[in-house]
């Protein structure tokens, strides 16, 4: 008789802390208190692939030392043969990633910045006494239970309470003060490594804002079904394993189109019940619709394997007790791997107590994914040919200080109830590969729909599911490569640690059990924290973006003009910083286009201060007040910036009065380089200032003028080549 699983619960439950289990007696478990992970994982088991050894679970026989051979590469994307997915659970990219050197995290220079005047890292929390705001705090493993710590709200409501029309200001009231905890490289040290030996993507978003299932299914179907008619809209978790939606997914897509693929996941009776390390946590999200279940009642053979490939079956088979074992919970897996049999794409689904969930641990997460790259490494062909996409399929109710783009009210496909279905926050993509290798930072906006949109590049299988407006702002992931000079050697494990040093974290996760709960700091003990010292390479973007001000004098209208010289797709938000309400109007800006955005500032007393956010650092921000037009005896200042990107690029910040008093304009860095400068332009005159640029091309300049309007226009953002 098969044994039936059993299901999550309610959407949106707050689970419990896995349960230290004994880990494998194979491996050491005394662990000292107050010993930091990183330590663990620098200085712990000699660093040993998994697999290395002959007879080893993933059936590696010997060290591949050389890389694979290259002599039939097209230096393409066409040299791609495989495509692994492994996505996890519930972490923001701030909570993991904000203290990283290179991204943008916690020094964050162009972050949006709140009508208090403090940035939207200082989120409003009333019940403190120390200013009224919470920062961001450490979840500090040396001292605290803090991988343990446990999930926060993640609801539709939740998201959107803290969304509020993109103000980004309601976290703590939404999630709690423990929405600000996040971790240092001494806290998930392996999450890190892997970051820093590959490619990490810093403006990667979830699809929905809002708990799992509806962001699973983005994943791997491209939709919600926000019109309904097939089941949805799917906006919260719904009941396990039960078919209840019918709309055409990706995978059967593929299965049409005759490209192999395949769902690993465990099938033994699991998860958050009586052992959180075996079973699939319901995060196989093709159990959920019905011709999947059809296909596995089906007596046709040839429907029976779509229900086979997803990972379907007709009984949950018991514990095997070896849920500790990645060797055994991977083995068909590491099988495929080690034999170079992948299919083209490959879906991998991790139980509950590996899937890194705010109630499990990061470290047997680290473990689990640590097993899944090892298993690559085992044959230096399967390496050669395979791009891993590790992500997590949405942020808890964990803060990121990134807000996410939005469209406008009434776009197709992009609401459900009056609200925008995302973005989500940020969450952690890391793309492994030997494309991707080097320690880059990739700043393209991107979401779920992101890795179906890289699957068509590999398949040449489309997904209609998509939105357009997805499709316009989102990028399809393959500005992360460089085809042409891929690095095909198996890393060492000095810069991808083996499995014996991440089975050292195991057990400190199981050590940690014994440590106090979390700590919010003291009263008068909050400090913003900064990145970690250090830089990153950040990959070239397809972006090109400009927004400009004029200033009307005889109506008092100020028009911002939004444009997009590059050939993807953008999405600005646009926020009045005094008078109007806070709030931001988004402006979705296809490749060549462009768009208006008017404050009246009759109704404002001539003021005027407004703010523009685009992707990769861009912000402009407009402020001053409109001098009235019969006016002409004073300094009218104006400023903008020419951008250059052919060859070495460069940036000119263009400064102009229109009036007959001669202005003094003041330029200074707030930002990327250290730099000053002053220009005086007399009546009716134009200067030019060249601006020097980082070594990526950012840059981020503040211009002022001495004529007692409050005029100060700010330009940061990146020329890139």
């Amino acid at each position: 008789m098969s044994t039936r699983k059993p299901e999550r619960g309610a959407p949106d439950v707050t689970l419990t802390g896995a349960p230290p289990l004994t880990p494998d007696a194979r491996y050491p478990t005394t662990v000292r208190s107050g010993v930091s992970r990183r330590a663990l994982l620098v200085g712990g088991a000699a660093a040993i692939m998994a697999g290395v050894a002959a007879g080893s679970a993933f059936g590696r026989g010997a060290v591949a030392s050389a890389a694979a051979s290259t002599a039939s590469r097209s230096g393409t994307i066409k040299d791609v043969r495989h495509v692994v997915v492994l996505m996890q659970e519930n972490r923001s990219f701030d909570h993991y990633y904000g203290t990283m050197p290179g991204v943008r995290g916690f020094s964050d220079k162009q972050a949006l910045e709140l009508p208090t005047g403090q940035d939207v890292f200082h989120q409003p929390a009333p019940a403190r006494t120390d200013g009224g705001v919470m920062l961001p705090f450490r979840l500090d493993t040396t001292k605290y239970n803090a991988q343990n710590a446990g999930g926060l709200d993640h609801s539709w409501s939740g998201g959107h309470t803290a969304w509020n029309d993109g103000a980004w200001n309601q976290w703590v009231d939404a999630k709690s003060a423990q929405t600000m905890g996040y971790f240092t490289q001494e806290d998930i040290p392996y999450q890190r490594a892997l970051a820093k030996a590959f490619t990490i993507c810093d403006d990667y978003h979830c699809s929905l804002n809002g708990p799992t299932t509806p962001n699973r299914l983005y994943q791997w179907s491209g939709t919600i079904d926000p019109t309904g008619g097939r089941g949805g809209p799917a906006t919260d978790n719904p009941a396990d394993y039960d078919p209840v939606y019918s709309w055409t997914t990706y995978a059967e897509r593929l299965q049409a189109a005759g490209v192999s693929w395949k769902t690993y996941a465990n099938d033994e009776v699991g998860d958050s019940g009586a052992d959180p390390y075996v079973g699939d946590y319901g995060d196989n999200p093709l159990w959920l619709f019905g011709q999947y279940h059809e296909a596995l009642a089906s007596s046709d053979p040839a429907r029976q394997q779509l229900a086979e490939r997803a990972g379907l079956h007709d009984g949950w088979k018991p514990n095997s007790g070896k849920g500790l074992d990645v060797h055994h919970l991977l083995g068909q897996f590491g099988h495929d791997c080690a034999t170079n049999s992948l299919p083209t794409v490959s879906y991998v689904v991790a139980p509950y107590g590996w899937s890194e969930h705010p109630a499990a641990s990061p470290d047997y997460g680290a473990h689990y994914t640590n097993a899944v790259v090892q298993a690559l490494f085992s044959n230096p062909e399967t390496w050669a040919s395979t791009v891993l996409l590790v992500n997590y399929d949405e942020n808890d109710g964990y803060f990121d200080h990134v807000v996410a783009p939005f469209p406008e009210p009434g776009t197709p496909d992009e609401f459900v109830a009056g609200l925008p279905i995302g973005m989500g926050a940020r969450v952690p993509m890391t793309v492994v590969s030997p494309w991707s290798r080097g320690g880059w930072v990739n700043s393209q906006v991107s979401d779920h729909t992101s890795v179906i949109r890289f699957l068509e590049q590999v398949t040449g299988v489309r997904e209609p599911n998509i939105s357009a407006w997805r499709r316009t702002v989102s990028g399809d992931l393959t500005s992360c490569f460089d085809f042409t000079t891929p690095d095909t050697s198996i890393p060492g494990a000095d810069v991808v640690p083996g499995l014996d040093q991440t089975q050292a974290l195991v057990s400190a996760a199981d050590a940690d059990h014994t440590k106090p709960p979390i700590q919010q700091p003291a009263v008068g003990a909050q400090r913003m924290p900064a990145q970690e010292a250090g830089s990153a390479k950040h990959r070239a973007l397809p972006y090109r973006q400009r927004a400009d001000a004029a200033v009307d004098r005889r109506t008092g209208r100020v028009t911002l003009t939004l444009a997009n010289d590059g050939t993807q797709g953008i999405n600005h938000l646009v926020y009045p910083n005094i008078a109007l309400p806070f709030r931001a109007e988004p402006r979705t800006i296809a490749a060549g286009a462009s768009s208006e955005w008017v404050w009246e500032t009759a109704a404002t007393d001539g003021r005027y201060d407004v703010s523009v956010y685009g992707p990769d650092r861009f912000l402009r921000r407009f402020a001053g007040t409109v001098v009235p037009g019969d006016r002409t005896d004073v300094g009218l200042p104006h400023a903008s910036v020419v951008a250059d990107h052919r060859g070495r690029p460069a940036l000119q910040v263009v400064l102009e009065n229109d009036g007959h008093a001669e202005v003094r304009f003041d330029l200074s860095s707030n930002d990327f380089v250290e730099h000053t400068d002053t220009a005086h332009v007399h009546g009716t005159g134009r200067e030019t200032v060249r601006w020097p640029l980082d070594p990526w091309g950012y840059y981020d300049v503040v211009v002022t003028a001495n004529t007692g309007t409050g005029f100060r226009y700010r330009f940061a953002g990146r020329v890139d080549r």
